[in-house]
C-alpha cells in the first residue's frame, strides 16, 4: 500500500497511430524482496491521461528478486542458497480435466505449500496465467514449461498417444516447430512479470522420440 516510486512522461500521439513510450522508474532503495518465505509483491499502476481525462488504466503485479543457478552449489535466491523441494503439478481436475477454475488453481498451489514444498514444475505445457499468479501470492518457486513433450516409449506409429514426441513425417515438422516456438514466445510474454518463475523450460522427455529424428530434436532444442 505504500508508494515506492512515481514517474511520468508526455507524448503526442496522432489519431490512429501506435506509439511505444519507454520509461524507467527512479531507483527503489531497499525493496522488500520476493521469497517463498515472504512473498512480497509490488504493483505497477499505469494510467494514460488525455489531458486531465483518464483514458485507460491497468495494474501489473510484480515482485523484486534476483537468482542464479550454479553447476556445483545449486540454486541461489536473493544471494542465499535455497534447497528446492517440490512436485510436478498438472493443471488437471477430476470431472473437469483442464477446465479448472482460478479457485481450483489457488487451492492446488496452497496444498503444495502446506505439504512443505517450495517448488512446482508446471507439467508439461503453459498453465493458465492464474497459476503463476497463485505461486507469486502463496510463495512457490515455479518452473514454467513449454509444450514440446514426449511420454512413455515414444516408439509407436504416428497418431498414437505415446508416439514419437517429435513428428517423424517430414511434412509435419515445420508446422510442429513453428507451433512450439509460438507457444514458447507467448508463454514468456504472458508470464514475464511473475517473480515466482525461475525456469523457462523447453520440453519434457524429448528423448522419447523416434531414433530417426533425434538429430532434429537436438537441433530444435538448441534453436528453442
Amino acid at each position: 500500500g505504500k508508494v515506492a516510486a512515481e514517474f511520468s512522461a508526455t507524448q503526442a500521439v496522432a489519431a490512429g497511430a501506435t506509439v511505444t513510450l519507454e520509461m524507467a522508474s527512479p531507483e527503489i532503495t531497499a525493496p522488500k524482496l520476493w521469497h517463498p518465505d515472504h512473498p512480497y509483491m509490488h504493483a505497477l499502476k499505469t494510467t494514460v491521461l488525455d489531458g486531465t481525462r483518464v483514458a485507460d488504466e491497468t495494474t501489473t503485479p510484480f515482485g523484486i528478486r534476483f537468482f542464479k543457478w550454479t553447476a556445483d552449489q545449486g540454486f541461489f535466491l536473493n544471494g542465499e542458497h535455497l534447497y528446492l523441494a517440490g512436485a510436478n503439478v498438472h493443471q488437471d481436475e477430476a470431472g473437469w480435466g483442464d477446465a479448472m477454475t482460478e479457485a481450483d488453481i489457488e487451492r492446488d498451489v496452497r496444498l503444495v505449500k502446506e505439504a512443505g514444498f517450495n517448488f512446482i514444475r508446471g507439467s508439461h505445457y503453459p498453465h493458465s496465467p492464474a497459476f503463476a499468479a497463485a505461486c507469486d501470492r502463496v510463495g512457490i518457486v515455479f518452473w514454467c514449461e513449454n509444450d514440446f513433450w514426449s511420454t512413455a516409449q515414444g516408439r509407436q506409429p504416428e497418431g498414437y498417444w505415446n508416439g514419437s514426441g517429435y513428428p517423424t513425417r517430414a511434412a509435419d515438422q515445420a508446422e510442429f516447430e513453428a507451433n512450439a516456438k509460438e507457444q514458447l514466445t507467448e508463454m514468456i510474454r504472458i508470464n514475464r512479470n511473475h517473480p515466482s518463475i525461475v525456469v523457462w523450460s523447453m520440453c519434457n522427455e524429448p528423448f522419447f522420440s523416434s531414433g530417426s529424428v533425434m538429430g532434429k530434436v537436438r537441433t530444435f532444442l538448441k534453436d528453442l
